[in-house]
Formats: structure tokens, sequence, C-alpha cells
């Protein structure tokens, strides 16, 4: 048994915890505590701040690198960084996977250590482990480093990508729920129909858009949506 599982982690992650139970706390999974396994505490609390310093370094690097960027296209570039493919693809490069102390139950489904969900997680645990003992520059750096794939090209994404998939992306990263849409109005003749639908976010906020058909009323909704999204 390795006497400290702890050492190949830091070196991938290229970071000495000064208190190491962080990074033990950011590498249990609930299902190993569930299963009573361990009396420390689950990475949960740690992921929701790890969230919250990826969202805000992630957000001051597309700052600059955008400079003329409106806020939809801002917040949709973030989405796009921030997503949980791209969190669970960096975790993969750090293999973290390898590392993370799951239940039984949890192992045996799925090939558990592997999905996207519970990667992001991990990722995220992990950011909040380093913030918490080493302050938010080493953490941005951290996320900056190894998000630089993301990154890379923040503006394209932004460009090509179809509203509804924008503005679910940003729903989900922020809130990890969908938008919901319902048509409002149907209005003209049968030939030359005019839709109006309402866009619905987790938050309450909602916007209305319009279109010849259902799907282009839709779009438009997202695409009100995403001029009008907070940073």
């Amino acid at each position: 048994m390795d006497d400290d599982p702890l050492g190949p982690v830091e070196k991938a992650l290229d970071h000495r915890f000064r208190d190491r139970s962080l990074l033990a706390t950011a590498l249990t999974h609930p299902s190993y505590r569930n299963e009573g396994q361990a009396a420390q505490p689950d990475n949960q609390r740690l992921e929701f701040l790890g969230d919250a310093v990826v969202n805000l370094a992630v957000a001051e690097a597309l700052y600059g690198r955008l400079p003329g960027a409106d806020e939809g296209r801002l917040t949709l570039a973030r989405a796009h960084a921030v997503s949980r493919r791209a969190l669970a693809e960096a975790a993969r490069r750090l293999e973290l996977g390898s590392h993370l102390r799951l239940g039984r139950g949890a192992r045996n489904q799925d090939q558990a250590s592997g999905q996207d969900r519970v990667l992001c997680a991990a990722f995220e645990a992990v950011v909040g482990a380093i913030f918490l003992d080493a302050g938010f520059e080493t953490a941005r750096t951290f996320v900056l480093r190894h998000l630089d794939f993301a990154l890379a090209n923040p503006g394209a994404d932004a460009e090509v990508k179809d509203p509804k998939t924008a503005l679910q992306e940003a729903c989900q990263a922020a809130a990890q729920s969908p938008p919901r849409y319902r048509v409002t109005s149907r209005t003209g003749p049968d030939h030359a129909p005019r839709f109006e639908v309402e866009v619905t976010l987790p938050d309450g906020r909602a916007w209305l858009g319009t279109g010849g058909t259902r799907k282009e009323a839709e779009r438009d909704a997202a695409r009100q949506a995403l001029r009008n999204l907070d940073a």
C-alpha cells in the first residue's frame, strides 16, 4: 500500500498543500462517506466554492481576451469554457478519476470515476481546496493553466453556436437546470403564422421571442435572453 497516496496527486496538480486534509476532502465522493467508509467530509462544499472560483477566474480572463465583446457574448464564451465537458476533460488530463475515493456502489455503477459529472465535481473541489490552501491568485493560475484548451479561441464558439444551445449551456453551467420554453400566442393566417414564445430561466427571469415558426420564435427568445444575461 502507498504510504503517501496524496503525493502523486500533488505532483500532478503541481501544488504542495500546506493542509493536505483539503486535498483528501476534494477527492472524497459523497458515496464514499455515505457508505460509512470515512468520517471525513465529502467534496460537495469544496465543489460549491471551486465553482465560484472557476467562474471568476474564467470571467476575468475572457474580459481581457475579448475587449470588444458584449455581455451576452462574454456569458456564452464563459459557459463554453466552464461547461461540464470542459471541466471533466481537465480532470481527465490530471487523472483525477484514478485518485477519487468512491463508495462501492458508485464505483460499480457505470464506471462512475470516469463520468463527466463526477470528474467535473472533482475538478471544482480541487480548485476550492487550492483556493483555501493558497489563495485566489494560486487558484486562478491553476484554473487558467488547466482550462487553457477551452480558452484557446474564446470568441469563435460564441459566434457560431445556435442560441438555444448556447442558452442551455449557460443555464447548465450556472444552475444545473435548462431553460423552459412555452408558446404564449399564435397569430396570423395558416399560411403565414406568427408565433410568440417565452423562455424562462432557472432563476425566474423570462424573455419573449417571435418568429414564423415555433422553432424560430424559440431561437429568438433564447437570443434575447443571451443579450440580457448578467456576466
